[in-house]
């Protein structure tokens, strides 16, 4: 047997399209689960047109599917076979990769038959997620639960010898058991906050002490299970949301898609995992019993595939019985064969680069407006980091750039060459040794555009005087001003020379949101907006009307200026322009985004020129001969899978083109000519999505 074991596969280094039957089963009455039949489902898997399927060991509920042999194990009652072994023989049989899932943290069963495991609350109880519906307990593994969770994991290796291992719900949530709370003490020299005051004052310290838990007990899982099968991949949920230390101990990153949509979600996915077999599976794109339309379907994983991850699904397609629904299986087999007719076009590609948006580990707890104990929750809410660097690939996307996610620690001086542009989305932290590469970056010719509040803290959550990086784009003091965070409006943009701006900044002074940044200028830096301060500052006494007070006194600071450094320009917007950008309720940030990128002539080498920015979405990838290029509709989501033909608008290359041709969903050469140096091509109307490759 375990020299079998030696012999596994790396499956997910060439799978593409996965699926799990979502169900956390509690015991009968509730659910049955007393018609399980192997026939079915391997019916229902043909039918999906899968080629790797996630297997529920152990669920939310804690219900083992197999009989476990570790004490204190509970088997779900209506499941009166070895399950597990049923499943994983035929997925052998089928060649189909095997992932055994198997929950950590929210265990609901362990919780109720063995109370000293729970996740405590500062007064004793136990914490749990109290969701609309579900109502999880958390147990803790500085308990006895992580020798429980230990042995069945090495179990379920052993006896079923999975082709991959996936851990949920492995973050660490604040636990105040003994344990936890003696363990920080030693660790920190002071006692574990329990007040929300408190926890925020020291939430670095916490935030350390918890991902340094999980981290600890991610390297003891696989050092157990690999002793078993060295082979054996081992991937958590949620990856790419952990700090890089754990991102990095993966075999390889799977996530769910937390960041506004697929699209979105996939390319942060991808590019916090470079190498790694990224996997998006995404729940939203399916309501069994009450389905979306096939073409949504296409459209929510199509736009993973052509981001660069590989596609899954999920969805509670199992009966209360045991059996299956199965228009879940043709409606996913149906989007499953689009996926499957792209793939030749979906291996051996890289991004192509052009605007980098920096991602900071550091940044990730700073400015927290409160926090929570449940790990998981904690990253589905996100940060104002992670919020500002989704605005930052929203306005990428918007201007049809060719965008990448850079976290901190693979910058280096060749990496940053090799962009036109790097965004710094409210990066609340930059360390000496990244500014500097920021600065060489832009003296020799590079762009860079930095908002708000980058720079101005230390990674312990202490504000700085100044930012970081206030030489380069020619600031000093900072004050950051949120007295008017009332009003929802803070201030308002004065262009100074209103010819240089489109839309409403060139005939208005359009608003910036809650707070806002006093600094001075350096004698060198050009001003190019200034703020206007509300007429009011709104509380219970002084108010305008029924909404943010209307522009008052001209404060004269700097609202955005413009560094000259070496070769290059320096940006910087005295506000939370990038997540203005994710919140959508701000009407101009697309327009002063490409006022900045038309001012600085930024020439990508690829881009499509379309008047439907809102409606197509484009990713640009490359090979040493090829560019590839993917175009999604986003009709089908607005209006309920119905859906029209659009303009796929033209492309603009700035290299030469041998030969320019549609790939899917149907082969067809494509016209070229040549405009102003740049070979220019037009795109044919399209439904749902298109490919075009062009050799270089």
């Amino acid at each position: 047997m375990y020299i079998a074991l030696l012999k596994m596969s790396k499956k997910y280094t060439s799978t593409k399209r996965c699926y799990l039957i979502d169900h956390h089963s509690p015991q009968p009455p509730d659910i049955l689960l007393n018609r399980l039949d192997i026939k079915e489902y391997e019916e229902f898997f043909e039918t999906a047109n899968i080629d790797s399927l996630m297997v529920y060991c152990k669920d939310h509920w804690g219900v083992t599917y197999y009989p476990s042999n570790i004490p204190g194990a509970q088997m779900h009652q209506g499941v009166k076979k070895d399950w597990i072994g049923e499943i994983s023989a035929l997925l052998k049989k089928k060649d189909i990769e095997f992932i055994a899932y198997y929950c950590i943290e929210y265990d609901e069963g362990a919780a109720r038959r063995f109370p000293q495991w729970r996740v405590l609350r500062p007064d004793g109880t136990g914490l749990i997620r109290d969701d609309e519906f579900a109502k999880w307990s958390l147990c803790c593994y500085q308990t006895g639960y992580r020798e429980y969770c230990l042995l069945q994991l090495e179990e379920i290796v052993r006896n079923y010898s999975p082709d991959s291992l996936f851990l949920d719900i492995l973050g660490a949530s604040l636990c105040y058991c003994g344990n936890c709370k003696s363990k920080f003490a030693r660790h920190y020299h002071y006692p574990l906050p329990e007040s929300s005051d408190e926890i925020l004052t020291h939430r670095a310290d916490i935030v350390q002490f918890l991902n340094n838990n999980a981290a600890d007990f991610l390297e003891e899982l696989k050092s157990r299970v690999k002793a078993i099968s060295p082979d054996l991949a081992v991937t958590m949920n949620f990856s790419c949301h952990y700090p890089q230390k754990i991102r990095d101990m993966l075999d390889y990153q799977f996530s769910e898609p937390l960041l506004k949509d697929n699209w979105f979600s996939s390319a942060y996915a991808r590019d916090t995992a470079i190498g790694r077999y990224p996997i998006l599976v995404p729940g939203e794109a399916s309501q069994v019993y009450n389905y979306d339309s096939v073409n949504e379907y296409i459209c929510d994983l199509s736009s993973i595939a052509a981001q660069g991850c590989r596609v899954g699904m999920y969805s509670g397609s199992q009966h209360v019985d045991g059996t299956l629904d199965f228009e879940e299986a043709r409606r996913l087999g149906t989007a499953f064969a689009e996926i499957q007719k792209m793939e030749p076009y979906l291996e051996g590609r890289t991004p192509v680069k052009c605007a980098g948006i920096l991602q900071s580990d550091l940044s990730m707890t700073v400015n927290l407006p409160f926090f929570n104990p449940d790990s998981i929750l904690r990253m589905k809410l996100h940060n104002p980091h992670q919020n500002a660097v989704l605005g930052a690939m929203q306005l990428c996307e918007h201007a049809k750039l060719p965008f990448m996610v850079l976290p901190e620690r693979t910058l280096n001086t060749e990496l940053l060459a090799q962009f036109d542009v790097l965004l710094l989305p409210e990066v609340f932290v930059i360390e000496e040794d990244t500014a500097a590469l920021l600065k060489e970056y832009v003296q020799g010719g590079g762009l860079l555009i930095s908002s708000g509040q980058s720079g101005l803290w230390n990674a312990d959550s202490t504000k700085r005087a100044s930012s970081s990086i206030a030489e380069l784009v020619g600031t000093k003091e900072a004050k950051i001003h949120t007295e008017y965070a009332a009003n929802h409006w803070s201030a308002y943009l004065k262009p100074l020379k209103p010819d240089k701006f489109t839309g409403l900044l060139s005939y208005t002074t359009p608003p910036v949101s809650e707070h806002f940044i006093e600094t001075t200028g350096d004698t060198s830096a050009e001003v190019l907006l200034t703020f206007i301060l509300p007429s009011v500052k709104c509380d219970d006494q002084h108010w305008v009307n029924w909404w943010s007070p209307p522009p008052g006194t001209d404060s004269g600071y700097p609202a955005l200026l413009r560094q000259n450094c070496g070769k290059g320009n320096a940006y910087y917007m005295a506000f939370d322009f990038f997540t203005m950008a994710s919140l959508e309720s701000f009407q101009y940030p697309h327009e002063l985004f490409a006022d900045l990128i038309a001012m600085e002539k930024l020439s990508p080498a690829l881009r499509n020129i379309t008047e439907l920015p809102e409606v197509i979405r484009t990713a640009y990838f490359q090979t040493d001969s090829t560019y590839i290029i993917h175009q999604i509709s986003m009709v089908p989501k607005r209006f309920h899978g119905n859906a029209f033909p659009v303009s796929g608008g033209t492309l603009e290359i700035h290299t030469p083109v041998k030969h320019a041709g549609l790939v899917y969903p149907e082969p067809k050469a494509l016209e070229l000519h040549t405009e102003n140096g740049k070979t220019v091509i037009s795109l044919p109307d399209f439904t749902l999505q298109q490919i075009i490759v062009c050799e270089k």
